[in-house]
């Protein structure tokens, strides 16, 4: 990967508006999370730490960004990577010196770059959101910042799965159905065993996850760090690998 590949990419970004479709997507995910929150029973116990105001708002958080989320990376992954089979576009890349592999790389890095933005700001929204609204219990920074890393993480592994489906397959209509059936897959992995949401791409939302749903309330969890580390390497393998016989296929 160059610089001037990611100057490319980053050309790209601004002209397919890739920033506002992230800044909307952003905004759709603390408006679901904090919809309950001017509501009288929420507003209630927001002074009563045994109401767990804050592990409320955190749930929330983490069953709408497991929705969205799939959602997100696939049609930041789709945009990015559609200009390139119009046009020939990778073909014309090629004669600039970028091969296909190096250009892919060039825009996961770019997107990835995106939401390590995206990301802490949308977790920082809807804390503050939490605020404003006028929750008093103490709130516990490291548990969101545990979380939001986690997140992140598990959106860059994602979004590389995207960005090869969206340059292997020119159709970008399947690539956006992956999207959907991640935002279900990914909600339902809260409720899935362990095991098998570890199995699933979309089910490192709910190993990520700091809480869970008890019977007297939202208890803390220890996410699956180690799984997740098992994860992350596992698909930056592939994406090398995928890049590395890309670049074969096309050269």
């Amino acid at each position: 990967m160059t610089l001037t590949a990611v100057n490319l990419e980053l050309h790209k970004t601004r002209r397919l508006r890739v920033v506002l479709v992230c800044a909307v997507m952003v905004a759709a995910v603390v408006a679901l999370t904090c919809a309950n929150l001017m509501s009288d029973s929420a507003r209630a116990g927001f002074d009563d730490p045994g109401a767990q105001p804050w592990e409320s708002l955190l749930m929330s958080y983490v069953m709408v960004t497991a929705m969205t989320s799939p959602l997100l990376v696939a049609v930041l992954a789709s945009r990015q990577v559609d200009i390139e089979h119009q046009g020939q576009g990778w073909m014309l890349s090629q004669v600039a010196g970028l091969r296909p592999g190096r250009l892919c790389r060039a825009k996961a890095a770019v997107l990835g770059a995106l939401l390590a933005v995206a990301v802490p700001v949308q977790t920082a929204l809807v804390v503050m959101a939490g605020l404003a609204a006028g929750i008093t219990v103490p709130l516990s920074p490291g548990v969101w910042v545990q979380y939001a890393v986690g997140l992140l993480l598990v959106d860059l592994a994602l979004l590389c799965l995207h960005v090869w489906l969206a340059a292997r397959v020119e159709n970008q209509l399947v690539g956006m159905g992956v999207g959907l059936l991640g935002a279900f897959c990914g909600v339902f992995s809260l409720l899935m065993p362990p095991a098998l949401a570890r199995v699933l791409p979309w089910g490192y939302y709910a190993v990520v996850s700091p809480l869970r749903m008890g019977d007297d309330g939202f208890a803390a969890l220890t996410p699956g760090y180690g799984w997740l580390a098992v994860f992350l390497a596992v698909v930056a393998v592939l994406f090398a690998v995928a890049g590395h016989r890309f670049d074969r296929t096309e050269a």
